[in-house]
């Protein structure tokens, strides 16, 4: 029989201990969850960065340079075009023909311009695929700069949740040493010990809330939402795993990144610019019809003319040949900057992924560490519960524990920035 009560008696003790591990001792509150409705309109991260791009400043900017470039290369297309005109002056004057009358109109198709308009119309071109791309770049720079504040935001969010949980338990944690020492159970040390851990995780607290304030009103006026919406949080522990090869962001950066086109598309203007100088070179042929309409004191002129305008820079005392070598300098400048500027790209892609790599190890091994004072505060918590450890030992394992869950999120919003700075170098975005 006394063995059989005291059988009973060990799984009365066990199931509470069970039960009481699942409440933890400093545990935080659980927090109600709210209907979709009280948020009004919830908007999807890419939804956020769709009405981005729409609506930012800095891709107006973009889309008006590019529409500036298009009306000029309008322009250059117009170039092939007969060009007509007309002058007229009618006046009065002293001597013996008092009545003076000039007109003169004109109808001219050039014919041969040693390939200048064609090489401008081809710089023009080339200037609005260049325009295209900036675009295109400045697109995927604003997209990462939502993603990259969506990812501060959200991690801002869980410290905060995890902020308030503490300052509720250090709080509890406080009146309990109070009551232990005017009890004289305890000494003061222990209180002043209460109060600057409570006082730390205020602070921490109204740091992350300050900081999650600015980040959501920074979010909310790039995106533009209103009143009543209100942009989606994602779980924070859902990331991309990374490519085991960096070959295939090389491969992916070199298909989609604008800034190879660009380069290229910058020489290009270079070599249409010399053509233009080496146009210079040959005569430059026009035809053209007038109707001449001209009286004066020496002059009586009402006649229609059709030929041949010809203009020819014969010599010039190598002024045009110096500006055509110079031209191909500028031509060899702009390839050599490409270079640097790809490899620079290329070498900074480089160091993002290898930085995922390691960021990827570093949300690994805070899991396990956090999976570690999971265990060692359950285990510290069985020990309290038996009187074998007392409050200021579990209260360090809690500690420890809530710092560790700190860790990871930092250690996942660190990888989850990495990981968007990569995808948009690649062009991936």
């Amino acid at each position: 029989m006394k063995r059989s009560f005291k059988a009973r008696v060990a799984v009365c003790v066990i199931t509470i201990a069970l039960q009481m591990i699942s409440r933890p001792l400093l545990g935080s509150p659980i927090a109600h969850e709210i209907p979709v409705s009280d948020f009004g309109s919830l908007l999807t991260l890419d939804e956020a960065v769709q009405r981005t791009i729409k609506d930012d400043a800095s891709l107006k900017q973009a889309r008006e340079r590019l529409m500036k470039e298009e009306a000029l290369y309008k322009g250059k297309l117009a170039e092939f075009l007969p060009k007509l005109g007309s002058e007229g002056f009618q006046g009065l004057a002293t001597g013996n023909r008092q009545s003076l009358t000039f007109f003169d109109t004109y109808v001219e198709q050039p014919i041969f311009l040693g390939g200048k308009s064609v090489a401008e119309k081809r710089k023009q071109r080339a200037r609005v695929e260049n325009e295209s791309l900036q675009l295109e770049q400045v697109k995927s720079e604003v997209e990462l700069s939502v993603r990259i504040l969506y990812v501060e935001l959200l991690k801002e969010k869980e410290l905060t949740r995890i902020a308030q949980g503490e300052v509720i338990e250090l709080g509890r944690h406080l009146e309990r040493t109070q009551n232990l020492y005017e009890r004289e159970a305890v000494p003061r040390f222990e209180v002043l010990r209460a109060e600057s851990l409570l006082q730390g995780a205020k602070h921490a607290l109204v740091k992350h809330k300050e900081t999650y304030d600015y980040l959501s009103a920074v979010l909310r006026e790039t995106i533009g939402l209103g009143e009543s919406e209100t942009i989606e949080m994602e779980p924070l522990g859902e990331i991309t795993e990374i490519e085991p090869d960096f070959g295939a962001y090389l491969a992916s950066a070199r298909l989609n990144d604008p800034i190879y086109k660009i380069k290229q598309l910058e020489i290009e203007e270079k070599k249409q610019e010399k053509r233009i100088l080496e146009a210079e070179r040959y005569p430059h042929i026009s035809l053209a019809a007038k109707w001449n309409l001209y009286k004066d004191v020496f002059v009586d002129t009402n006649r229609f003319v059709v030929g041949l305008a010809a203009k020819w820079n014969i010599w010039d005392f190598g002024r045009l040949g110096s500006e055509i070598k110079a031209k191909d300098h500028e031509m060899e400048e702009a390839k050599w900057a490409g270079t640097v500027e790809i490899r620079r790209k290329e070498k900074e892609l480089r160091r993002l992924y290898h930085e995922a790599r390691s960021a990827r190890e570093k949300i690994r091994l805070h899991e396990t560490l956090r999976r570690e004072r999971e265990e060692e505060y359950k285990n510290e918590k069985v020990m309290h519960i038996a009187g074998q450890k007392g409050t200021n030992e579990i209260l360090d394992v809690w500690i420890s524990r809530e710092a560790a869950r700190m860790d990871w999120v930092k250690a996942v919003s660190e990888y989850r920035s990495i990981m968007a700075r990569l995808a948009e170098g690649a062009g991936q975005l």
